[in-house]
């Protein structure tokens, strides 16, 4: 265990590890093999970062057969990652196909299974103009007009979670809060149920739909960033 807290800050402000943490930020379990990959460093080197992870309690490990599985389980780590990632973005690009994934994070991508990116801002700042969230100092609450919205679109709106603050997370890429915690993560969760947005092949990236683009302009008056 790392003795205070600047020592775990210099911990994760290594540059690979921060990219590491990032692609766990979706809030998915990943193999230390994919973790390597996504890295850009070998194996051996990877597991050297992840061991020194696990034991400041950024991530926790599983082991299922031969593979061992990294997660973060804890929010508060995300916060941050990206308090971070907003100071120094770990993401290079060095290939064609880097910058396309950069591009569609920073479009559209989950952040610990919320919404997120360019998108995910928008998306915030639309339930703000239309009064459906008022923004505090430090979190978002849902308005009776958000929650009259969440029902006509499907939601259930009668969980405790729904009157308790909704924190804010600074977008690294937009520079810009976003609406984070479980009730952002319902609803993108709904999101996805309704084909508004989808899964994408890409790691944390999400696809805004043709139905979404519609849907975001008809119940939100929302107008779609390019």
């Amino acid at each position: 265990m790392y003795e205070n807290f600047s020592d775990n800050i210099l911990l994760i402000g290594h540059k690979t590890r921060l990219t590491m943490l990032i692609e766990l930020s979706s809030g998915i379990a990943l193999p230390a093999g994919e973790l390597a990959k996504l890295a850009g460093i070998k194996p051996q080197t990877a597991s050297e970062h992840l061991s020194k992870l696990v034991e400041a309690n950024f991530i926790s490990v599983n082991t299922w057969g031969r593979h061992r599985y990294y997660k973060i389980d804890n929010d508060k780590v995300i916060d941050a990652i990206n308090a971070l990632s907003v100071i120094s973005p770990p993401m290079n690009s060095k290939s064609l196909k880097e910058t396309t994934k950069k591009e569609k994070l920073s479009y559209i991508r989950t952040c610990y299974g919320h919404i997120a990116g360019k998108i995910g801002v928008k998306f915030t700042e639309a339930l703000l103009e239309n009064d459906y969230l008022k923004e505090k100092e430090e979190c978002y609450k849902l308005t009776q007009n958000g929650k009259n919205w969440l029902k006509k679109i499907g939601m259930e709106t009668e969980k405790s979670m729904y009157s308790k603050s909704i924190p804010k997370h600074i977008d690294w890429t937009e520079r810009k809060n976003h609406m984070a915690g479980p009730v952002a993560l319902q609803i993108t969760e709904k999101m996805i149920e309704l084909s508004w947005i989808e899964n994408s092949e890409i790691n944390r990236c999400l696809n805004l739909t043709k139905k979404g683009k519609s849907a975001f302009k008809t119940y939100l008056n929302m107008n779609i960033p390019q």
